[in-house]
């Protein structure tokens, strides 16, 4: 895509996709997607869809695949058939944790 055309439900969809190839074939809560949602759609800010993306964005998808493959692995550690919103935040801490980066800070307690 050209610089200027990517929108906030776009790259949120992107997000969604990643997480999903992160997870593979675990199913994944409808709590989970709303997780995901909840923690990535409003720090999709107006400077990352219009500058940054085109650029960020491989990196950043990869942290998401990262989150769906961690979130995947706690729940199936618990004997679990489905990604739980607890895996999600609890994964999603842990990336951001390691990545530590302007597109995936460390989340506040």
């Amino acid at each position: 895509m050209a610089n200027g055309t990517y929108t906030q439900e776009g790259i949120m969809d992107q997000i969604f996709v990643a997480f999903g190839q992160g997870t593979g074939m675990i199913r994944v809560s409808h709590d989970a997607v709303a997780a995901l949602r909840d923690l990535y759609f409003d720090a999709i800010k107006p400077e990352i869809v219009d500058t940054k993306w085109e650029t960020a964005a491989v990196q950043a998808l990869e942290r998401i695949r990262a989150v769906g493959r961690l979130a995947a692995l706690t729940a199936v550690t618990r004997g679990d058939t489905k990604v739980s919103a607890e895996d999600v935040i609890s994964a999603a801490a842990t990336v951001q944790m390691q990545s530590d980066t302007a597109f995936c800070p460390p989340i506040k307690p």
